[in-house]
């Protein structure tokens, strides 16, 4: 063993040979880590292709295509091919990416959304120019909160929730980009990988009818999400900074 760990030491082809391991798990649109070595991307699968760049030690690419031991990734804004074992999956195995369009209710939450047709009101959230968001419209109940509806709402956006049942309602919110998701124990997980930040809302939105001369009125809020690079300001909305866990219960 002591011999031929100094062959592999000694000369840089043999110590690739040793050094191999099996490829780690292929996981289309994940996320790996190059290990302790400067990689080579090439033109195509095998060392007889062209090197069109390299990558460091802990650079990370994307995985489009895993075939065999030789993958097409995306790192640094370039698509190449490179040798697997090289790779190791990061802190972001299992959670698959998604592309929600605005208004959708991301679908591996257990929310059966709520609404009361005979009510004309609305929640309407406007989105800044730099950040996605999740809202969680709570319902704050005496044996426990409910989530009644969830909604997705793209950069530069405006959405509106409408035909909200009766109640007092507050927000959960998650702010930021590359949106992912898991099930974990048998319960959904969500998150945003970059620029992450949660909130929930301090305030509450009394959507019962209110009687004024004249009437009933049915109340509709709209909320202002404004985002200044990783600085989160809001309009008329008080909110305290909570753990990506809390946001998911």
């Amino acid at each position: 063993m002591k011999n031929l760990l100094l062959a592999c030491a000694y000369v840089s082809t043999i110590a690739l040979d040793c050094a191999a391991q099996s490829p780690p798990l292929a996981v289309m649109g994940e996320t790996y880590v190059v290990e302790n070595t400067v990689l080579n991307m090439r033109s195509g699968p095998g060392t007889q292709h062209g090197v069109i760049g390299k990558l460091a030690p802990g650079n990370t690419v994307e995985l489009v295509r895993g075939e065999g031991t030789w993958w097409l990734v995306e790192g640094r804004g370039v698509q190449g091919y490179v040798a697997a074992q090289y790779l190791r999956r990061t802190d972001l195995a299992g959670w698959v990416p998604k592309d929600y369009r605005t208004g959708a209710t991301p679908e591996c939450e257990n929310v059966t959304p709520r609404y009361d047709r005979s009510m004309d009101n609305f929640l309407r959230v406007k989105v800044g120019s730099n950040t996605d968001v999740v809202v969680k419209l709570m319902k704050a109940g005496s044996y426990g909160d409910e989530c009644i509806r969830i909604v997705y709402v793209r950069a530069g956006d405006t959405y509106e929730m409408e035909n909200v049942p009766e109640g007092r309602y507050y927000l959960k919110i998650a702010y930021g980009k590359d949106y992912r998701q898991r099930l974990e124990d048998g319960q959904c997980k969500v998150r945003f990988v970059k620029n992450a930040l949660y909130e929930k809302g301090t305030d509450i939105l009394d959507y019962n009818k209110k009687h004024y001369p004249g009437g009933w009125q049915e109340p509709s809020y709209e909320l202002s999400l404004n985002v200044i690079t990783t600085r989160f300001e809001t309009s008329n909305f008080n909110s305290g900074t909570i753990s990506e866990d809390e946001f998911n219960r």
